[in-house]
């Protein structure tokens, strides 16, 4: 049920992943929130302390646990799972839509999954740091910040 007339405007192409520093910027923790979608397997081991580390064991193992993707989880906990599963590379809208779709195939008839719908939960959302990537994130990883 992939909605092609959404993809055929740019809005399929934004991309986003989770800004770190956002919780920083706003006196939150990321490793808090993270640590918190451990499955049971990680969270008897040693939780581990760095972002990257902890990134790295949701993607390794956490991400493969069967309860990691409730189906009847809001969306936006689902869409921020789904950053933790990659590692938090940066996913575009028509990518996240269609995660979903597959994982929703029982439901996503009665979700709406629109391109529109998914880009304005993100852009409004001011709980899980979700922020859109630019060129600059993606491509050109070792350039100059702008001074101001």
């Amino acid at each position: 049920m992939t909605m092609e007339n959404d993809r055929d405007n740019g809005e399929a192409q934004c991309s986003y992943s989770i800004d770190l520093n956002w919780y920083q910027e706003q006196g939150s923790s990321f490793a808090l929130l993270a640590t918190s979608r451990l499955c049971p397997s990680s969270q008897k081991k040693k939780i581990p302390k760095s972002e990257t580390a902890l990134l790295n064991t949701l993607k390794q193992c956490c991400s493969k646990w069967e309860g990691f993707f409730n189906p009847n989880a809001p969306l936006m906990e689902m869409i921020f799972r789904l950053f933790l599963a990659n590692g938090n590379n940066p996913l575009t809208l028509a990518q996240i839509q269609d995660s979903l779709e597959q994982r929703l195939t029982d439901t996503s008839g009665l979700r709406d999954l629109s391109i529109p719908k998914l880009k304005r939960m993100i852009d409004n959302n001011r709980y899980y740091g979700l922020r859109p990537t630019t060129s600059v994130d993606t491509e050109e990883p070792n350039a100059e910040p702008q001074s101001s």
